[in-house]
């Protein structure tokens, strides 16, 4: 015998999403924003990020690390995806918070006290063939919540959609 749960049948209180600016994290988003709004619960979106390699290895480090600017840079990706995402008709809390560190670790960490991890099967680094991407990747074999992993979604140009109307 097979159970099947109807949608809005299962109660969430807070539902963990991770943004990094990209496409398939803005999708990512949406869906937990479409999917707290039917569950009634809280959405805690998180972005992270990190000095980059590069000034790290500097022996001008110290000079170079405009850590100011960078978690500034940070909090402008987070508003500007969740500005850009429909999260005012959400019954619950919206919260909003900048993590420095590693994207896995700290969604992991977010998602500890949650109902469902959410993230996009692809962020902004890497090698964009892989199917997964390394945050993802990750967050699937170490997350101890449900987690959702948004597949791309093919969004038509102009010249495919004149044809399809056409």
């Amino acid at each position: 015998m097979r159970a099947y749960i109807t949608r809005g049948e299962t109660e969430m209180e807070k539902i963990v999403v991770g943004v990094d600016g990209s496409e398939s994290a803005q999708q990512a988003l949406e869906w937990a924003a479409a999917e707290a709004k039917l569950r009634g619960a809280d959405l805690l979106v998180v972005h992270t990020w990190q000095q980059p390699a590069a000034v790290l290895m500097s022996p001008y480090a110290p000079v170079l690390a405009d850590t100011a600017a960078l978690e500034e840079a940070a909090w402008r990706t987070l508003t500007d995806s969740v500005a850009a995402a429909n999260v005012t008709e959400i019954v619950g809390q919206v919260q909003q918070v900048v993590v420095q560190g590693s994207a896995a670790p700290a969604l992991i960490e977010a998602a500890q006290e949650s109902s469902l991890l959410v993230v996009g099967s692809r962020g902004r680094g890497g090698f964009a063939g892989l199917l997964l991407g390394s945050v993802s990747q990750q967050i699937a074999h170490e997350a101890t919540v449900p987690i959702v992993i948004i597949p791309p979604v093919a969004r038509a140009t102009d010249g495919n959609r004149s044809q399809a109307e056409g």
